[in-house]
């Protein structure tokens, strides 16, 4: 059977009945066990036995729980194992152990973390949150709350979300936040009543009274501890029975109705020892032994007390310690005891300093004047010089506190400004120099550029110049004189074209100096141009050139450009004189994170091992590695030559 997840309310806990007494379906589950099932069967109902038992004795829940461990240990059946676990944690934390609850849970949440049982793991993480609650550790109960809502919301499960959303609101009732307390449950309980969830209003009709009590409405606190024990009534919840009938019993005692809290009292007492939780009796009994004293019966009241006390120290329930020790104290000052009266005040003064220390900052000011007033009651049998001495000192020690604290804010508050002012100064300071240098950059740039441009023009026109003398004269006596000699004529029309190749090569440069930046956009229009005049000179050669679209706008130094474009434009022409090719290819693309640069040949190709590379091959391959590329020439004859570069993509 499913089993819900536990839920929490000072002290109780709710399973998911399905609205049927508890004792009906243990007896069922008896009459089950007597027919011989097979082995994982009868595991499960062990398993079954433990979580109902828990609702109604609490020593037969563990003597099962022990069983189903041992059975479904047997089968290897993990997800059942985990279950048990969680079954036995529940037992334990009703019984109020939540050392040896801890450890089950923990126990159970490793199997079904292994399993990944996600659903498994959030109702752990609520169980967890529970006992972290009772135990004060409030951010870590909170913290483990919202882990179990986001997966219950995530998978649209808004019966356990409704129960989650329940334990939140305690948090916030522990925290004394009302408003949001009554926010959280009130919508839990109009949800459970309009779906009939009668076991799960046994215990959030209980919660939403004790947030009334807590907000001094006790009209309404009434009202919904009574639909909270009518629900319980219905499905046979023992523990919340006698918690409703405890709280109802406490609000009476408060209106100094004696007579009707007693009779409560003991009507709640009947059904806890039923149920035999320590911690529930323990509580019962510390309460039972405040309304004796109300009606001066303290020596019965003494008895309850001194049976409690030990539990508690043992349990380390200091809030409930504290209470202890504050109703023995009016104890054994009513039966004329000095010494004992001393013993427990010295007690509750060590125990206040604890829990003065482990109290969350909200908490210290209420705290501080609990503090004060359980001072007040141990100078009872004291002269009154001596309290008013006291209270002075008290009050004289607060009021140092509380200059010390103005002053230290007020120094953290000038502290920081100061830091604040600096550090807004320091990056003042910083942006200036960052102006001034990109200022001083850009100056530096302009000059660079001014320079290039007046070199650039003095190239054009005096070298320019020159050589275009040169070509003309040789032109000139060309065709001025009749040159027999055929040497003769030949060695003129080769420096004519010297001429010329210096003249292009001139422009290239003056077109690299005139840009302080090139891209292969650049480069793509300056090598056709290259490329148009090749083909003039070898007709019958084809030659693609492809740049992908998403480098045209790489962006190089002149330097770096023109060592590319030198690069590229060295391997045509050497495929051109060597090769003899009938295509010539140039491709650039994106790999990875470099930029690939291919010039490919289908010529005769060479024998690599018996070639001796020349200063054109070492030239490029140096222009290469000056732009940080790599360069690599593969041929081999009838094949083809392929030359490789590549760059890094900045």
């Amino acid at each position: 059977m499913k089993k819900g997840l536990l839920f929490i309310v000072l002290g109780l806990i709710t399973q998911a009945v399905n609205a049927q007494n508890a004792q009906d379906i243990i007896d069922k589950l008896k009459k089950e066990l007597q027919a011989n099932p097979d082995a994982k069967k009868t595991a499960s109902i062990y398993s079954d036995l433990t979580w109902y038992y828990s609702k109604i004795s609490i020593d037969s829940a563990l003597y099962y729980g022990g069983k189903a461990v041992v059975e479904s240990k047997k089968l290897n059946d993990s997800a059942l194992v985990a279950q048990v676990y969680s079954d036995i944690g529940a037992v334990y934390f009703i019984k109020g152990d939540f050392v040896h609850s801890k450890l089950n849970y923990l126990t159970a949440y490793k199997i079904r973390k292994l399993r990944n049982d996600l659903k498994g793991v959030a109702k752990i993480n609520n169980n967890l949150a529970n006992i972290y609650e009772k135990t004060h550790q409030y951010k870590q109960a909170m913290a483990s709350f919202l882990e179990a809502l986001e997966y219950f919301e995530g998978i649209k499960d808004e019966k356990n979300t409704s129960i989650i959303k329940g334990n939140i609101g305690l948090i916030h009732l522990k925290l004394k936040n009302y408003p949001k307390a009554l926010k959280y449950i009130n919508e839990v309980v109009l949800y459970q009543e309009q779906n009939n969830f009668t076991e799960e209003l046994c215990v959030s009709c209980l919660n939403l009274g004790n947030v009334y009590l807590h907000m001094q409405d006790t009209i309404n606190a009434l009202r919904f501890y009574d639909k909270s024990v009518k629900a319980c009534t219905a499905v046979g919840n023992k523990k919340g029975i006698s918690s409703g009938f405890n709280n109802i019993a406490s609000i009476k005692s408060e209106q100094k109705k004696s007579k009707d809290a007693l009779a409560l009292y003991e009507k709640s007492k009947q059904v806890r020892e039923e149920l035999n939780s320590d911690l529930d009796k323990a509580n019962f009994d510390l309460n039972l032994a405040l309304e004796l004293i109300t009606n001066k019966k303290y020596i019965a009241a003494k008895k309850l007390l001194v049976s409690t006390k030990s539990f508690y120290e043992q349990t380390h329930h200091n809030e409930k310690l504290q209470k202890n020790y504050k109703s023995l104290i009016t104890v054994y000052s009513y039966l004329n005891k000095p010494d004992s009266v001393d013993f427990y005040l010295d007690k509750l003064a060590v125990l206040d300093e604890q829990l003065l220390v482990s109290k969350a900052e909200k908490q210290t000011a209420e705290l501080e004047t609990k503090y004060q007033t359980e001072k007040k009651e141990r100078l009872i049998q004291k002269s009154k010089a001596e309290i008013a001495t006291r209270e002075l000192e008290i009050k004289k020690k607060e009021t140092q506190f509380l200059i010390l604290g103005l002053i230290s804010l007020a120094l953290l508050v000038i502290i920081y400004l100061v830091y604040r002012q600096q550090k807004l100064k320091n990056k003042q300071q910083e942006q200036e120099f960052e102006l001034k240098s990109a200022i001083a950059k850009i100056e530096t740039q302009n000059k660079l550029q001014e320079q290039r441009l007046d070199i650039s023009r003095d190239l054009h026109d005096n070298i320019g110049s020159q050589l275009t003398f040169i070509i003309s004269s040789v032109d000139n006596i060309k065709y001025a004189f009749d040159i027999q000699n055929a040497k003769l004529d030949s060695k003129l029309s080769g420096i004519s074209d010297f001429a010329k190749s210096t003249i292009i090569e001139l422009r290239d440069t003056i077109w690299a100096m005139n840009k302080s930046e090139i891209t292969f956009e650049d480069l793509q229009a300056r090598i056709h141009n290259f490329i148009e005049k090749a083909q003039e000179a070898k007709e019958d050669i084809q030659f693609n050139f492809d740049v992908d679209a998403t480098l045209k706008n790489i962006k190089f130094t002149s330097v770096e450009g023109m060592n590319l474009y030198r690069t590229i434009q060295e391997a045509i022409n050497n495929s051109i004189k060597y090769a003899n090719p009938k295509k010539i290819s140039i491709s650039i693309t994106p790999k990875d994170s470099v930029i690939s640069i291919t010039i490919a040949d289908d010529g005769i190709g060479f024998d690599m091992e018996q070639v001796e590379f020349g200063n054109g091959i070492h030239n490029m391959r140096k222009r290469i590695a000056d732009n940080g590329g790599l360069f690599e020439i593969i041929s081999a004859k009838e094949t083809g030559t392929k030359i490789s570069i590549q760059l890094k993509n900045q």
